[in-house]
């Protein structure tokens, strides 16, 4: 190898070299944002957990000092009342005891007025007896007698009453009062501590959340900049790949098949065979290359590897996969290869537009398919329901028309033996609680009768309903299942049209594991890193024409490692309550749902652990989510606009192509005339004239030809205008974010899920009755994945990472694979009967 050659291959080594190890670099850094955006999301969720938790508590101690604060205002009131009450009290008892002295001495002055004049009327009794004086004194006497009694009543009264004026314990209830006034204020205190304590919480939580979101929003900015970097470095180096080293790519499946694909650009002269002189023999540019060999090596060993090892390894038909050029690689591409290879870029992006729709309709159909058996669920429930209800209802009415002919036999006979013995009270009460036993009985077989009424009614509408389900169940399968088809057939076209997309393209080739061993003479081993050499082998006559006689040796593609995949957990069901509940826990908190299942590979159950995690799933106002579907709105708008502007100008240069070969027919034409009038005429002047007419006609031809070779380079750079941009929109579609439900979710993905904590998850576990379905209970101790336990009345969405859980030496040969928690149906975790408090 020369010089010129050496240098160049050590710069294109050296330039590969350097941005596959950027690329490494920003791929940790991206990984390392990637993580610390999650623990910054999960640090907001906690604080806004405890915010609401505080903010709950906050006005929870409000309504308390509100409450305490009335009842501080109403005992006051009652302290002063109290005060007031035993101030009148102990006046009314001073008042009470000089009104029942007066009056006693009142009643003294009475009593004794009334013994005179007993006195008086003795002696007018004994002297005047009959006469009008003794009429008189008897009157008086009487009078008096009477007064003295209610002078005595009257002084009892006041004895009685100023006794139970001084039995009114006033003073009591003013200590009372002052006491319990006492412990409001101290209440009051303790409740506006509690609430100014409160409320200094909430502020602190509420600036500890501004700041975890100011965070989050920080670790979102620089995790979008490393991915800007990381995608910058990724197309540089495929630019870089696809100019200096013949775009050597290696295309790993992503389910493993034992074999991938390697792909790589024809060799391209660096001179056209036009270009020589005349009288230059061949140079071998018209096919340089007699071979192309691709050479499997360690990654580890890729910078030992060199041209004269590889062309070592020819003679070992396993160490390397030779393919032999196509006739005329070298040749440029014309136009209608050019029109071939856009024909089938629009094909296979249309074909991978449709598999994408119909993925999507595929998912929305699952889903409605999911939602059409909840309801078909319920609606066979509330039919089986309305059964039952109509034969209770039956039975019951056959019971009480049983018991209304005993009940009006009863009646009869009770009131024929009342009616031979009317004056017997026990038959009469008989009879009588007999007729109200009939018409008990009477009045339940007429409600039972509106009850079967309803139940029927009922009966026909749960009937109508779950008939309206059965079909729209059936409804919604047929759907999926054609929705299914459409993928396979969507498939299938997207595989056509990549099979024609190649052909166009220039080498692509599948490779089976058994079919190329490694530089060391071994099969490739699952896990391990490798990288791809191609040697260009070129013909004597190409190497003789350039005059240098080394083969070229590719830089190594970019590592890879060929790993199987578990599969992924697709169906998860939420169960709501045990089959069998606990009798034994009657009282204590129930927690809904009960538990998450799903079905497993019973090929990979062996080898897989099935990590549940659950998300918490809180709506914000806007995300990450929302802010890539704007972007990419905005460039597949962009990307749209050029590539129909791109396309008017190919329909205009082809138009103009038409026409110039149209305006060209005719000087071509008028050119044959003159030539075979020249060929036929001996006059010199005539010869002369039809010479200059020839001239100008072959100037008029030479620049349509001009004009049409300028339109064609214009057609044809356009058309490779048009193939990049269909390039670059459908690695767009492909990077694409998929349409999703939990669109507001928090950022999650695999290698996220592999590093969660084990206290974090759950390990499933087999159900005791399908070995195939595995189980897992949410019990009070189950958290979230950031490590808090579940929160009653919240969103959570469940997630499945099956994870490879053989030896440590295979575990690098399988790759993880998580659920689809994306599209997963959230559930709304919930306490029943909980008895808790908020406590500070």
């Amino acid at each position: 190898m020369n010089s010129y050659s050496e240098n160049l291959h050590s710069s294109v080594l050296a330039s590969l070299e350097s941005q596959e190890m950027n690329q490494k670099k920003l791929d940790s850094q991206l990984n390392s944002s990637m993580f610390t955006l999650y623990y910054a999301e999960g640090a907001e969720i906690v604080t806004d957990n405890k915010l609401e938790l505080a903010t709950k508590k906050y006005n929870q101690a409000q309504t308390v000092k509100e409450q305490a604060v009335k009842t501080k205002n109403i005992s006051t009131n009652i302290v002063m009342s109290a005060t007031q009450q035993n101030t009148n009290t102990l006046q009314s008892v001073s008042n009470g005891a000089v009104s029942a002295a007066n009056i006693q001495i009142a009643t003294n002055a009475i009593v004794r007025l009334a013994s005179d004049m007993g006195s008086i009327f003795s002696i007018i009794n004994a002297a005047d007896y009959g006469t009008q004086i003794y009429q008189q004194s008897i009157e008086a006497y009487n009078l008096m007698n009477r007064t003295a009694y209610l002078a005595e009543v009257a002084s009892q009264h006041a004895m009685e009453a100023s006794a139970a004026i001084a039995e009114v314990s006033s003073s009591t209830v003013q200590d009372k009062a002052k006491a319990t006034d006492t412990s409001i204020s101290n209440l009051l205190q303790v409740s506006s501590t509690n609430f100014t304590t409160t409320a200094a919480i909430v502020a602190a939580d509420n600036d500890a959340k501004a700041a975890a979101s100011v965070n989050t929003k920080a670790a979102q900015g620089i995790i979008e900049s490393n991915k800007v970097e990381l995608e910058a470095a990724k197309v540089a180096y495929l630019l870089n790949n696809k100019s200096l080293n013949y775009n050597l790519r290696v295309n790993v499946p992503k389910i493993y098949n034992n074999s991938y694909e390697v792909s790589f650009n024809y060799f391209k002269a660096p001179f056209k065979t036009d270009e020589k002189g005349t009288n230059t023999p061949q140079l071998g540019l018209d096919n340089p290359v007699k071979s192309y060999n691709l050479f499997l090596v360690k990654d580890s060993k890729k910078s030992f590897f060199s041209a004269s090892a590889a062309e070592e390894l020819l003679i070992n038909p396993l160490q390397h996969i030779q393919i032999l050029p196509s006739d005329g690689t070298a040749v440029k591409t014309d136009l209608s290869t050019s029109k071939t290879i856009l024909s089938n870029y629009k094909t296979r992006f249309q074909a991978i537009n449709n598999l994408r729709a119909s993925q999507q309709k595929a998912i929305e159909a699952k889903d409605n398919l999911s939602k059409a058996n909840v309801a078909l669920a319920l609606a066979t429930k509330e039919k089986s329901d309305a059964d039952t209800a109509v034969n209770n209802t039956k039975n019951n009415i056959t019971r009480l028309t049983k018991e209304l002919e005993t009940a009006k036999q009863n009646t009869a006979k009770a009131a024929e033996a009342a009616k031979k013995n009317p004056d017997d009270k026990d038959l009469a009460k008989t009879s009588a609680q007999a007729a109200r036993d009939q018409d008990t009985i009477e009045r339940s077989l007429n409600i039972a009768t509106l009850t079967e009424t309803e139940a029927i009614d009922f009966q026909k509408v749960a009937t109508d309903n779950l008939k309206a389900e059965n079909t729209n169940a059936a409804k919604a399968e047929n759907e999926l299942l054609e929705a299914q088809k459409l993928v396979a057939t969507n498939e299938t076209n997207l595989k056509t049209a990549e099979a024609a997309f190649k052909e166009k393209k220039d080498v692509f080739k599948t490779i089976n594991i058994l079919d190329l061993v490694d530089t060391d003479n071994e099969v490739i081993v699952l896990g391990e890193k490798y990288v791809i050499f191609l040697l260009t082998v070129f013909t004597d006559e190409y190497k003789k024409g350039i005059n240098t006689y080394d083969d070229y040796l590719s830089a190594p593609s970019e590592t890879f490692s060929l790993k199987k995949t578990v599969n992924a957990v697709k169906d998860i069901n939420i169960v709501q309550e045990p089959e069998k509940k606990d009798t034994t826990k009657i009282g204590l908190p129930t927690l809904s749902p009960f538990a998450v299942n799903f079905a497993v590979n019973k090929d990979d159950k062996s080898i897989t652990e099935y990590r549940c995690m659950f998300l918490p799933y809180k709506e914000k106002d806007f995300t990450k989510n929302d802010l890539d579907n704007f972007e990419e709105s905005i460039q597949e708008t962009i990307l749209k606009k050029e590539i129909e502007t791109v396309e008017n100008e190919i329909t205009q240069y082809e138009t103009e192509l038409e026409s110039i070969k149209d305006k060209n027919k005719d000087p071509k034409d008028q050119l044959d005339k003159p030539l075979n009038k020249k060929q036929e005429s001996p006059d010199s002047s005539n010869k002369e004239k039809l010479n200059n007419e020839i001239e100008n006609t072959k100037n008029q031809s030479n620049s349509y030809n001009l004009v049409e070779i300028e339109t064609n380079s214009k057609l044809e750079i356009a058309l490779t205008k048009l193939n990049h941009l269909y390039i670059g929109l459908e690695k767009m579609y492909s990077q694409k974010t998929a349409e999703i439900k939990n669109t507001k979710a928090f950022f999650f993905n695999q290698k996220l899920a592999e590093n969660v904590p084990s206290g974090n998850y759950t390990v499933a576990a087999p159900t005791s009755n399908d070995p195939l379905v595995y189980e897992v209970k949410i019990d009070p101790a189950t958290t979230d994945n950031f490590g808090n336990s579940l929160i009653d009345n919240r969103l959570y969405i469940p997630v499945i990472l099956s994870y490879y859980k053989g030896s440590e030496t295979n575990r690098k040969q399988y790759n993880n694979n998580l659920s689809d928690w994306e599209n997963e149906e959230s559930f709304t975790f919930s306490i029943a009967n909980n008895q808790k408090i908020l406590i500070n």
